[in-house]
């Protein structure tokens, strides 16, 4: 698990070993993914950089960038692939001989052998940057889903590319703000999803399950993988053609091979457990093959209704675990969020990415290199009942709706306005509201939605295959940003996260299952938490969700002040009117989410767009700090 830069020169003349410092200097900006050892290597056009973070085979023999024994190949490579063991030997029975034991060998020898035919076998999570020297041909690629990131820069005759934004931004000539980015971010506070765009004009992202070639300097895309491509007929009626008894087993025997080919390592390993259903089970399944697993935890101090505290440590009790809780406090939430920012490239999605970052810096502390969580678990086995059941709902309801005379319509539509401090008084807003919200994204996201639903046909019930198209499109849409909290939180503290659920053997499963099997008569994630009783008591299995919720009102209740968005990113830069930024302050309390946007949107654009440094940065927020009251003497 690692971190990569590089340059391309696309000009004639122009030679990768000049711009070495240039991909140095990208290296050192994310050392944070790789701090065991760094590599520059240069040939002909390009140059590419890397900082590892060992995780297989410790000795040199895994320095990177990577190049085959005759010279021709090179990889940069970021990630874990967990079936190296099965393709190491499929290559060895071709005649290739391996100088080490890690995974990165197999990737760069899978590419030589097979080609980019061989990206639809791997199954981990990675990104890579791969040069052909023969026939001058660069290859970017990230894994299936878009676990692990990497974005590009063109300038000039230069092609830069790094896993962090951040690595990009002092190479930019002229960073700006994307505009159409910014509004896209308001809405739907993501952007790895669905255009290359990030939020600084210039800098595309590798899109997940993509290939870049670079030939002759010209870019071409090619998808190897969309989630819809996993949605396969035959094996849906396969899986409609068993016992629910069997479709338990076939999903647990599935999810526990995964789980042990991502238990190998050679440093030591972890789970981030919240007690919730995803973590535990992770956690449950792993105590069976290792015993020496710790599993870390954040606690929330002095709100117990959203401490998952007593589970955590009930499973690791019945389990024999290490438990390491850590409590997260207002304080210390608004000391980390800076720099949570600063990783995460983007003005913070979720506000429990802080407490994502810190648990993995306690994780570090304590020696531990690698550690399994519990993300894609709800997408893929319908564990969100308000999206999920809440459609079912909805789609019973309607036929009823429409038998509503329309002023009653119309007038609960009002009301819901009215509530929202949305304008009632215009029938042409009230009309257009819900189009401009589609039209945002040019209605990509309604056309990702509509082929998911048709990936699913060949399913007779009509609901069935709206609502098992809405989950299969969250795999792009509404995991992204929560792929992203966990890379850039994790690694930020030289952390690996690895996620058993999103490994592509089990996705292929989970999305070919029944609805059923996801939303069940009685319980969401049915067949999940079927499974989870043969590793934990049902006490733990069949409880209320919680999620992983953050006393956000009270924690961000500091920065609520006329004056913190003065003479910073929003109003100098962005042109916010100074009424409206001061009207959202004023009701800070009712619209929390969007305020504590607007807060780490200002950090996030003091840092990345005005040149202040993370230190200025954590600086100026410990003003807003509340000073403890002293009483008279």
């Amino acid at each position: 698990m690692c971190g990569l830069a590089g340059v391309l020169c696309r000009g004639p003349d122009m030679a990768g070993a000049q711009y070495a410092p240039v991909v140095a200097r990208m290296c050192r900006a994310i050392a944070h993914r790789g701090p065991d050892d760094e590599g520059i290597w240069s040939d002909g056009p390009v140059c590419l950089g890397s900082r590892r973070l060992a995780i297989q085979d410790l000795s040199p023999a895994g320095h990177m960038p990577m190049l085959d024994p005759t010279g021709r190949y090179a990889l940069a490579y970021n990630g874990e692939l967990y079936n190296a063991a099965e393709l190491r030997e499929e290559l060895r029975a071709r005649g290739i001989r391996f100088r080490s034991t890690g995974d990165t060998e197999v990737v760069l020898q899978s590419l030589i052998v097979w080609g980019r035919e061989v990206l639809t076998r791997f199954a981990g999570i990675l990104a890579f940057a791969f040069w052909d020297r023969e026939r001058r041909e660069l290859w970017l690629a990230r894994d299936h889903l878009g676990v692990k990131p990497l974005y590009y820069l063109e300038r000039g005759d230069l092609l830069l590319f790094a896993s962090e934004i951040k690595a990009l931004l002092p190479e930019h000539p002229d960073p700006e703000i994307d505009d159409a980015g910014l509004i896209e971010w308001s809405l739907y506070r993501n952007l790895d999803f669905p255009t290359r765009a990030t939020l600084v004009r210039g800098i595309e992202a590798v899109r997940p399950g993509e290939l870049v070639i670079v030939r002759n300097g010209r870019r071409h895309h090619a998808s190897y993988f969309e989630p819809k491509d996993a949605v396969d007929p035959r094996e849906y009626g396969r899986s409609r053609g068993l016992s629910p008894e069997a479709v338990v087993e076939e999903t647990k025997e599935c999810l526990e091979r995964i789980v042990r080919q991502q238990l190998v390592s050679d440093v030591p390993v972890g789970t981030l457990l919240s007690g919730g259903l995803d973590s535990s089970v992770l956690t449950a399944m792993a105590a069976e093959v290792r015993s020496d697993l710790t599993a870390f935890h954040v606690s929330i101090a002095g709100f117990p209704d959203h401490d998952e505290r007593p589970f955590a440590e009930a499973l690791c009790r019945d389990k024999g675990l290490a438990f390491v809780p850590m409590t997260l406090d207002g304080p210390g939430f608004r000391r980390a969020l800076a720099r949570t920012v600063w990783l995460s490239d983007l003005p913070l999605t979720h506000p429990n990415s802080v407490a994502y970052h810190l648990v993995s810096r306690v994780v570090r502390e304590h020696g531990v290199i690698v550690a399994l969580a519990g993300e894609g678990a709800d997408e893929l086995f319908g564990g969100y009942s308000w999206a999920y059941r809440r459609r079912r709902r909805l789609q019973r309801l309607r036929p009823w709706l429409q038998r509503v005379p329309a002023v009653v319509r119309e007038t609960l539509a009002l009301l819901l306005y009215a509530e929202a401090d949305l304008p009632v008084t215009s029938i042409r807003f009230r009309d257009l509201l819900p189009p401009s919200v589609a039209l945002v994204d040019r209605f990509q996201r309604e056309e990702w939605l509509a082929t998911c639903i048709e990936a699913y046909r060949f399913v007779p019930e009509p609901d069935d295959r709206e609502i098992l198209g809405a989950m299969l499109a969250d795999l792009s849409d509404f995991l992204s940003p929560l792929l992203r909290r966990l890379d850039r939180t994790s690694m930020g503290a030289s952390v690996e996260c690895r996620v058993p659920f999103l490994d592509p053997r089990l996705v292929r499963r989970a999305v070919n299952l029944p609805l059923d099997y996801k939303l069940g008569r009685h319980a969401d994630k049915w067949v999940l938490k079927r499974v989870a009783t043969r590793y934990m008591r049902k006490e733990l299995v069949f409880r209320r969700k919680m999620g992983f919720p953050l006393p956000l009102a009270d924690w961000a209740r500091p920065f609520a002040r006329p004056d913190f968005f003065e003479e910073g990113f929003l109003r100098t830069r962005l042109g916010f009117g100074r009424h409206g930024v001061a009207r959202l302050v004023d009701r800070a309390q009712r619209w929390i989410h969007a305020f504590f946007g607007l807060v780490t949107l200002e950090i996030w654009g003091r840092m990345n767009l005005m040149g202040q440094s993370l230190g200025e940065v954590e600086t100026w927020l410990a003003g807003f700090e509340p000073r403890p009251r002293t009483g008279r003497s």
